[in-house]
């Protein structure tokens, strides 16, 4: 028995708030911030890619770093959740050194890239698609990406799909342009998103297995521009033996895409499924966010567990290792069918920076509702704890909440596959889960982290010159000074290796297996 449901309309990026929130989702926020530059005529976007190394003059990039490091001072209210005031003003004095520096829009985009990534915040980052002229152009419109889909197992590459005939599925790639694996790695994680320790998420971020371009895609090019369109590349055949050297042709994100449709590989899809195997049902939901969807979720998880009920099925395992967040009301409406009895939680997002956002700022801030740039009569200036000196939201105020038992819930054995890319409502989700014991967790560590989200509302800073952009998160979960830098651990710890996944084996579904008592 299969259940297929597919949403209607997927932008490829999801983070967002908690389970108190519903409504809006980060790919709407992505839709409305990049819609100018999404609506472009093929001829004004290839005029973008023109501009991508078009020169700053050194008045215009000092102008694009005080608007940055304003934005980002004056707005974010968590800069020191996970740094200490001095890491955050070590970070600013380095990108106002790159930045002052930089004469290109990829050189400013690097160097605003890393200053987001340096507070070490899943919501504060250089969000492709909200990247403007030039900066945009350098990111997405060039012929400097790798033929190449990868994910990183075990620190080493593996070919997830090819458009170059001399490299192949499973193949490992070594090096590439005389650059190690691990060196690159080494290069990359400075300018990756994540919230404190989770280093897994800030990795999962360099893979083509979650969508259909990676930050490998966007930022190695930037950081070791191919030389005379083309990459050498260090190969080795199925993971072992000799490492041989291919020479491939760079290409565009669209000609690769192509490339692949035409060899049979579709776009990756976050439509939900239930499929029924005998007494074992997957659940499978790669994404919590329907902006601007008719995919009726709630009906599909009425319909799949009164599907598991009629059939007894006695073992359901659900499926969230790809779905890195969006309405965290999906989370709550799941558990209902899973927790035994209510399940009491708070949730807290009511950590403000300001106020009133500061008017110098307005002409380069974007986001979907601009009533959260001004806060007059709705904060309180809080005096003691971790937020001390900022501002409270009355109304974001955590509260409890309760979880009710449905009336067909599911009473089988459950397995809930997790992994980094959890950083958002499914990390809430797999926490509440975890806390309800209402599922078995398999996997690996969790993204997001128990200090709490940052995000429920958002902006985009737009550099002026550059059109480097952003996202600063208006929002912060309160936490006390004892809250550990952690994430969740699930129950059943399951490491993945290089030669598991090239040979297509489900290393967490095996675990589950296992647990059963079948392998």
């Amino acid at each position: 028995m299969s259940l297929l449901g597919r949403p209607e309309s997927r932008l490829p990026s999801a983070q967002h708030g908690g389970f108190r929130v519903a409504g809006v989702q980060r790919r709407g926020v992505l839709a409305l911030g990049a819609a100018a530059t999404l609506g472009l005529p093929l001829a004004a976007r290839a005029q973008s890619s023109a501009v991508a190394s078009a020169a700053l003059t050194a008045e215009a990039a000092a102008q694009d770093v005080r608007v940055l490091r304003r934005a980002l001072t004056a707005l974010h209210p968590a800069l020191t959740k996970y740094c200490t005031q001095a890491e955050i003003e070590t970070a600013l004095a380095r990108f106002d050194a790159r930045g002052q520096a930089a004469r290109s829009p990829g050189e400013m985009l690097l160097a605003a890239a890393e200053m987001a990534a340096s507070v070490r915040c899943g919501h504060t980052w250089a969000n492709v698609l909200n990247q403007q002229r030039g900066a945009r152009g350098a990111l997405l419109d060039g012929g400097d990406k790798l033929p190449l889909k990868m994910t990183l197992v075990q620190g080493r590459w593996l070919v997830l799909a090819s458009a170059a005939p001399a490299v192949r599925v499973g193949d490992e790639i070594v090096s590439v342009d005389s650059v190690p694996a691990a060196v690159m790695v080494e290069r990359l994680l400075p300018y990756l998103r994540a919230d404190g320790s989770s280093d897994g998420k800030r990795l999962r971020q360099l893979g083509h297995d979650r969508f259909d371009y990676s930050q490998l895609d966007m930022l190695w090019p930037l950081l070791s521009p191919p030389m005379a369109g083309a990459n050498l590349l260090g190969v080795r055949r199925g993971g072992g033996g000799a490492m041989q050297e291919i020479r491939v042709e760079t290409t565009t994100l669209a000609a690769r895409d192509a490339a692949l449709a035409v060899q049979g590989i579709a776009a990756k899809s976050d439509a939900w499924s239930l499929r029924i195997e005998g007494d074992i049902a997957r659940l499978v939901l790669p994404t919590f966010s329907f902006w601007r969807s008719k995919f009726d979720w709630k009906r599909f998880i009425a319909d799949s567990f009164a599907e598991l009920n009629a059939r007894r099925v006695p073992t359901l395992v659900i499926d969230i290792r790809d779905n890195e967040g969006g309405d965290g009301a999906i989370g709550g409406e799941l558990l209902s069918y899973l927790v035994r009895e209510p399940l009491r939680f708070s949730s807290d997002q009511s950590i403000s920076a300001y106020e009133r956002a500061p008017y110098a700022l307005a002409r380069y801030l974007d986001t979907w509702d601009y009533g959260f740039f001004d806060r007059t009569g709705l904060v309180d200036r809080v005096t003691e704890g971790t937020a001390a000196g900022l501002w409270r939201v009355r109304s974001r105020v955590a509260r409890e909440q309760t979880i009710e038992p449905v009336a067909g819930r599911y009473n089988g054995r459950v397995f809930l596959l997790v992994g980094p890319e959890n950083s958002s409502a499914t990390y809430q989700f797999a926490n509440l889960t975890q806390q309800a014991r209402a599922a078995t967790l398999v996997g690996q560590r969790t993204g997001g982290n128990r200090r709490g989200l940052n995000g429920g509302e958002l902006c985009w800073v737009v550099l002026p010159n550059s059109g480097a952009a952003v996202d600063i998160p208006l929002l912060a979960a309160g936490y006390s000074a004892d809250t550990p830098d952690a994430s969740v651990l699930p129950d059943i710890a399951v490491a993945r290796s290089f030669e598991q996944m090239a040979s297509g084996r489900d290393a967490e579904f095996e675990a589950v297996l296992k647990a059963l008592g079948r392998a």
